[in-house]
């Protein structure tokens, strides 16, 4: 039997069409109960995989550090250098791209590990999916995941020194009353609380769905198989 004769898109629209207009919804339940084996290995299959991943993304926390941008010195203008209210927001909107790309610079995630491996606790490994977001022209938020909370709060401290050096090194030579500052704040850490409940529900439409279509497929297949010999 041809390999595209079963994959066909003309064959697949046959088993839908005699499936949803000729079947009655009690040769529906005959052929699930037919197939009653297929369907729970995919449902059960679904809800196990899915709690695996669960228990794994439970035992995580999620970390979350705030940096503020704002400036040294006053807001007073002076003869050399004057921003009004408009201009600087937008040199802050660009500063905060600015920490964007730094904490996703190689280099400085380096030094962040260095100033890590300083305080000696917790591990680096521990530390994922760093993401920072600029939520507003003055106010930038890193967030990330963590195994365990002291590594997320570690990774704070590190991650606060290194933007600070790094601002530091900028400012040599400007003018300070109108150069940048990073106020950045301790890190907040959380449990990574799921609810079980919630999962479960969703774990079990899922597994529902997709075991239906296991038993459709193997159905399509039987449906094609006699058309072929036919």
């Amino acid at each position: 039997m041809p390999f595209y004769f079963i994959v066909s898109e003309k064959n697949f629209c046959k088993v839908v069409n005699y499936y949803f207009k000729i079947m009655e919804f009690r040769d529906f339940l005959n052929l699930m109960k037919k197939h009653l084996v297929i369907f729970w290995l995919i449902f059960l299959g679904v809800v196990v995989i899915g709690l695996v991943i669960y228990n794994q993304q439970n035992k995580l926390y999620l970390g979350s550090i705030a940096i503020n941008i704002t400036r040294e010195g006053s807001l007073n203008s002076n003869k050399d250098y004057q921003y009004d209210q408009f201009y600087r927001l937008q040199a802050d909107e660009k500063f905060g791209k600015n920490i964007i790309n730094w904490v996703g610079d190689p280099g400085l995630m380096a030094i962040s590990r260095k100033e890590f491996k300083k305080l000696k606790k917790g591990k680096w490994e521990d530390i994922f999916k760093i993401k920072t977001t600029q939520l507003s022209a003055n106010y930038v938020k890193v967030d990330f995941k963590s195994k365990t909370s002291k590594s997320a709060v570690v990774f704070g401290e590190a991650l606060k020194k290194s933007l600070n050096n790094k601002n530091q090194q900028l400012n040599t030579g400007q003018n300070k009353n109108n150069w940048f500052k990073l106020i950045i704040e301790d890190t907040q850490v959380a449990k990574n609380n799921i609810n079980i409940f919630f999962v479960l529900l969703v774990l079990s439409c899922f597994g529902i769905l997709l075991g239906v279509f296991g038993v459709l497929v193997k159905y399509y297949f039987n449906f094609s198989e006699n058309e072929n010999r036919n």
